[in-house]
């Protein structure tokens, strides 16, 4: 499984309530720890982890970390090396989906619940079912100290980076991407290459042997979203005498047949070497030849991610959402709170299919309250809204001054015969013919309107679905 909390991939410490003795960044060194029995500082013995003073009061000791890679939780490793009477009595682990470091909005879950510890030792947790984290909460009973926390598990990315409008790297750590094989090893791993920050030194890279005989040196990368390459970048910072003389690249679909995409290519030392594709080209895996040996820090490899892959991805976003993120999601595509409820409880749909198919269905459940409040959640039509709506009605935003004078005036109509707003499919209408159809739709009795809004509320939340889901630009 992936490391998803380590600084080696962008983790960080958030907040701690003390760190008198020693720093919470220790936590997430990729290092183990070590001890060094002569070392003091001015607050006493020196640790090679997170310390807190002694607790003279109720609590407890906590710390919040971001996720450098956000990610279901499935394995966590606690590590007390050194810690011999100065350890918790216990620990907790809670997990949040929260936006940035937004930790007043922040709804926790828990990931391993209250578990006794033993000083000097390494205790690892196996997590059979956790939601996607984006940061998390340890907490230490009632204090002590703790060398390292190691945070295991599948990469689950925010929801831009799965579906996004230009290329992106299919084989970053972030989408699952990783190391399958490679020719040599010997200074560092390949899976170095595809961390999501920036190499911190020629230790954070790939670095082969010296190769004294003929041949080349490789490595070979599953992506983490399979799609059409169009470039890559041969990063070679901190590698400066010695770096690879030249690249090239090969490409595949099972990892059995191979195509070659780039012949040659030369590359400079302690540089960015961006290497473009002559044809653009579909691929499974990738494998980078170095020529004759050396040492590469990045491997970026840009490109459109498949739609079934990118949708796979995002599936298992959706149902991987804790229950308040989850809702947030649903909201987006359809405001009935019913019709929100019975998605959050349906998961895990797996497919796209599947998730379209329960949204579907859920809608045969709503009484003319839930359209109601599912109407009500959307602007008018011609009036300003959120990103979402704007989009779907790009038709008005064109139209002339007299078209959407009389569109609000249809609004206000229709509002006052039927007490609702009008509500239309509007993704492709122009303003027109938006109100040519809020004109016709007047005549209309109240239970005939009701039905047709209904249907276009379907027909929007699933056009918003299958664009969540990858299935649709947009």
């Amino acid at each position: 499984m992936m490391d998803l909390l380590s600084a080696g991939v962008g983790g960080r410490v958030v907040a701690c309530n003390d760190e008198f003795f020693a720093e919470a960044v220790n936590l997430i060194k990729e290092e183990p720890p070590v001890f060094d029995a002569s070392r003091f500082t001015d607050h006493g013995k020196w640790m090679d982890g997170w310390e807190t003073r002694r607790r003279r009061e109720p609590g407890h000791d906590w710390c919040v970390l971001a996720l450098g890679i956000p990610g279901r939780v499935r394995r966590v490793t606690v590590d007390t090396s050194h810690f011999t009477g100065n350890y918790p009595e216990s620990f907790s682990l809670e997990g949040s989906d929260t936006a940035d470091d937004h930790l007043d909005e922040a709804v926790w879950f828990e990931i391993v619940q209250k578990t006794p510890l033993q000083g000097d030792s390494v205790a690892t947790f196996e997590v059979p079912h956790s939601y996607r984290a984006t940061h998390l909460r340890l907490n230490i009973y009632p204090d002590g100290g703790i060398a390292r926390l190691r945070v295991e598990g599948d990469p689950l990315p925010p929801l831009p980076e799965v579906c996004p409008d230009g290329p992106v790297d299919l084989a970053s750590a972030i989408f699952g991407g990783e190391a399958v094989d490679a020719s040599n090893a010997h200074y560092s791993h390949p899976s170095n290459m595809l961390k999501p920050i920036e190499s911190r030194g020629m230790w954070d890279g790939w670095e082969t042997k010296r190769r004294r005989g003929p041949g080349h040196d490789w490595a070979v990368f599953r992506l983490g979203m399979p799609g059409v390459v169009e470039s890559v970048l041969v990063d070679t910072s901190h590698f400066k005498g010695n770096s690879p003389g030249w690249v090239s690249l090969d490409v595949s679909e099972d990892g059995t047949t191979w195509t070659n995409v780039v012949e040659r290519a030369d590359v400079l030392a302690h540089e960015h070497n961006h290497v473009s594709l002559p044809r653009p080209a579909h691929a499974s895996l990738v494998r980078l030849n170095i020529h004759p040996d050396g040492g590469v820090a990045r491997f970026r490899v840009m490109g459109r991610p498949d739609r079934d892959a990118a949708g796979r991805l995002r599936m298992a976003y959706v149902d991987s959402l804790p229950p308040d993120s989850a809702e947030r999601f649903f909201r987006t595509a359809c405001g009935a709170r019913r019709w929100v409820d019975a998605m959050v409880s349906s998961r895990p749909y797996r497919t796209v299919e599947g998730l379209l198919e329960a949204a579907d269905r859920s809608f045969d459940h709503l009484s003319e309250e839930d359209w109601l409040e599912a109407f009500a959640a959307h602007p008018r039509i011609g009036e300003r809204g959120d990103a979402i709506a704007s989009k779907e009605q790009a038709g008005a935003s064109s139209a002339s001054r007299e078209v959407i004078n009389r569109l609000a005036e249809v609004n206000r109509a229709y509002e006052e015969r039927f007490g609702f707003i009008y509500i239309v499919f509007a993704s492709g209408k122009t303003a027109d013919e938006m109100l040519a159809i809020a004109e016709k739709r007047l005549t209309n009795s109240r239970d005939e309107e009701v039905a047709n809004a209904a249907a276009e509320q379907r027909k929007i939340t699933m056009r918003r679905l299958r664009r969540m889901t990858c299935q649709e630009a947009g």
